[in-house]
C-alpha cells in the first residue's frame, strides 16, 4: 500500500462508516477495484488508525451533544429519573454489540466474511430501509425497549454488508422515531462502540511494517471524509428518504455477486 492508496482507503472508511451503505462491503470491492495490496502494513494497526480517524470525526459533529447527554444523564440518575436518562439508554443499548463483538468476533471473521453474506445483507437491509420509509406508525419516544431494539440492531451490524448506521436508523424509523431522533440516537450510540473498539484494538498498534506516514494518511483521510459524509447525511435526511441509499446498496450487492463469480 502506498500513500495515495492509504488516502483512498481512509476516505472509504470515513464515508462508509457513517453513510448507510456498509463499510465492510465496500472494503471488499474497493481494494479489488483499485488493486490495493496491504501486505506491507500491519492491517490490524491500520484498522485502529482508521477507526481513530472516524472517532474524531463523530466527536466533531456529535461531541458537544454527547457531553450534554452525559451531564444531563448524571443529573437524571441523581434525581432518580431513570426513565428520562438518555445516557442510561445509550449504555444499555451498547451492551448487545459489545457482547457480540467480544464473543462472536472470531466466528464473524472466519465464517461470515464471504461475498454472498455481504450481498445478502446489503439487499436485506435495503428492503428494510424502503419498508421503513413507507410504514407510517404513531410517533414514539426513545423508550428502553426501543433503545434495546436499536442496540440489538447495532449488534447485527457486525455481519458484513449490514451497515451500522443503516440498520440502526432503519429500526428506529420502524419503531416510530422521527427521522432526526433516529439519526441522532444512531450516532450517539456509535461513539461508545467506536471508542471501545479502538481501545480494545490498541494492542495491535505495532507499525513496524511500512512507514508511519501510511497510517497517518489513512487516519487523516478517514477523519476528513468522515466529517463530510456525516454532515451530508444529516442534511440529506432532513429533506429526503433512505431510498437512494437502499437502491445504491442493491447495486453494490449485485456488483459483489458478479465479482465473486
Amino acid at each position: 500500500m502506498n500513500a495515495l492508496q492509504s488516502v483512498i482507503m481512509g476516505a472509504v472508511q470515513g464515508v462508509t462508516e457513517f453513510l448507510p451503505i456498509s463499510s465492510s462491503a465496500h472494503l471488499i470491492v474497493i481494494p479489488w477495484f483499485f488493486n490495493i495490496d496491504d501486505g506491507n502494513i500491519n492491517k490490524l494497526a491500520y484498522d485502529v488508525m482508521l477507526h481513530f480517524g472516524t472517532l474524531l470525526a463523530i466527536f466533531v459533529i456529535y461531541g458537544k451533544k454527547f457531553v450534554t447527554v452525559i451531564v444531563e444523564g448524571f443529573i437524571d440518575l441523581r434525581k432518580g429519573a431513570f426513565r428520562d436518562a438518555l445516557l442510561l439508554k445509550i449504555i444499555i443499548a451498547t451492551i448487545p454489540a459489545g457482547v457480540a463483538g467480544l464473543l462472536g468476533k472470531d466466528f464473524i471473521e472466519h465464517s461470515l466474511r464471504a461475498p454472498f453474506v455481504a450481498a445478502f445483507m446489503l439487499a436485506f437491509v435495503s428492503i428494510l430501509m424502503i419498508t421503513a420509509e413507507r410504514v407510517h406508525v404513531s410517533r414514539s419516544i426513545i423508550s428502553y425497549p426501543v433503545a434495546i431494539a436499536i442496540g440489538i440492531a447495532q449488534a447485527l451490524a457486525l455481519v458484513p454488508g449490514t451497515s451500522r448506521s443503516g440498520i440502526t436508523i432503519t429500526i428506529g424509523l420502524l419503531l416510530g422515531l422521527r427521522r432526526s431522533e433516529a439519526v441522532d440516537f444512531s450516532f450517539l450510540l456509535a461513539i461508545p462502540i467506536i471508542l471501545g473498539t479502538s481501545i480494545y484494538e490498541m494492542k495491535h498498534l505495532d507499525v513496524h511494517a511500512g512507514g508511519m506516514d501510511i497510517y497517518f494518511y489513512g487516519a487523516i483521510s478517514a477523519f476528513v471524509f468522515g466529517i463530510l459524509s456525516l454532515k451530508f447525511l444529516i442534511a440529506y435526511l432532513k429533506k429526503h428518504s433512505l431510498d437512494l441509499f437502499a437502491y445504491y446498496r442493491i447495486g453494490i450487492a449485485i456488483l459483489i455477486l458478479l465479482y465473486s463469480f
